[in-house]
């Protein structure tokens, strides 16, 4: 399979993590350790929705405050990615070059592709409708990864992208290629990150690029080839209305988290640059005020995978209490 890792992402972290127990599915309880400040948040109902959260145990749905989680996928190491519907009824999962959606009801399994697919552990997510799921995948011969969507009904696969046409002439193209990130709340955009390695060895460099669901047509958001201080770009997620991104970097030393207009106008470090360690993986609120992103625990910085949660001032308004845990999904 062509599954591709790239620097410092917290796939590495994930699967060097010792599995746990499976525990019995039922309502579990995952503490906050950090007091919720809404008055930090524009809007009221910012901590509303569910989550699907992955752990070393599985991936639950739980409440955003981590309160009455439940467990719908347990542990596999075959498992690398998933993401949860927006009528929170079905849990879509990548396991194996197999697309495959859970009934959360019934347990019902269902598999969308029949032949294997290459892809990476990055991003995942349905459509607004749910009838469709969007990922990165390399399906065949492909040496590269593109934008897939897959019509959940039939499993018919739509190739969004050409990600090879971005890479420079000093870049290579096998090995490389687009990033899922996720959809804008109306269906018409997906965000991506589109991204090769230098003929002369060295990180990956990329795009954050936005393709247009109905036309193909796609824009680049943020180039790190143009500019010297951010590198190593992953992990876009656009906002619900589309108009602004967040996305990872990294800037001296460390995985920040950076928001930038879908227009590519007023780029910005969001968090704050106090910290020792790596920050990523943004997932928005499906209001648009706050985000989750991966980290370490607060007070200690060297147990990572505390799911936190951020303003768009950067400031922490909440964490969960578990270890190399993180927010796949939110919706309302």
């Amino acid at each position: 399979m062509k599954k591709t890792i790239f620097s410092f992402m917290l796939v590495a972290l994930l699967s060097a993590c010792v599995n746990s127990p499976i525990p019995t599915p039922g309502t579990v309880h995952l503490p906050t350790i950090q007091v919720i400040t809404p008055t930090k948040l524009s809007g009221t109902n910012a901590l509303q929705g569910k989550i699907l959260i992955e752990e070393p145990s599985g991936f639950y749905i739980a409440n955003p405050d981590g309160t009455h989680a439940y467990l719908v996928l347990p542990h596999s190491d075959d498992i690398y990615n998933a993401a949860l519907s927006n009528d929170k009824t079905r849990v879509a999962y990548f396991a194996s070059g197999i697309l495959s959606v859970k009934n959360i009801e019934t347990g019902e399994i269902s598999q969308i592709n029949q032949a294997f697919i290459g892809g990476t552990a990055f991003g995942m997510s349905w459509s607004p409708n749910d009838e469709k799921i969007g990922l990165d995948c390399a399906p065949g011969t492909t040496v590269v990864t593109e934008i897939c969507l897959f019509t959940v009904r039939d499993g018919h696969l739509q190739i969004l992208t050409h990600a090879e046409q971005f890479a420079s002439a000093n870049q290579m193209i096998s090995g490389g290629g687009a990033e899922f990130g996720n959809w804008s709340e109306d269906g018409a955009q997906i965000v991506f990150d589109n991204r090769f390695f230098p003929q002369n060895s060295g990180n990956a460099q990329g795009r954050i690029q936005i393709v247009n669901v109905q036309t193909g047509e796609v824009h680049t958001v943020f180039n790190e080839l143009r500019q010297g201080g951010i590198s190593m770009v992953v992990a876009p997620v656009i906002s619900p209305d589309g108009k602004t991104v967040l996305f990872v970097g990294k800037y001296a030393g460390k995985g920040e988290i950076f928001q930038v207009n879908a227009d590519g106008s007023g780029l910005r470090q969001v968090t704050k640059s106090s910290h020792t360690y790596d920050i990523t993986s943004p997932v928005w609120s499906p209001y648009g005020n706050a985000f989750f992103a991966f980290t370490a625990r607060d007070g200690d910085p060297n147990i990572i995978g505390a799911p936190t949660l951020y303003s768009l001032d950067g400031e922490v308004l909440e964490q969960l209490n578990i270890d190399f845990g993180q927010v796949r999904s939110w919706v309302k």
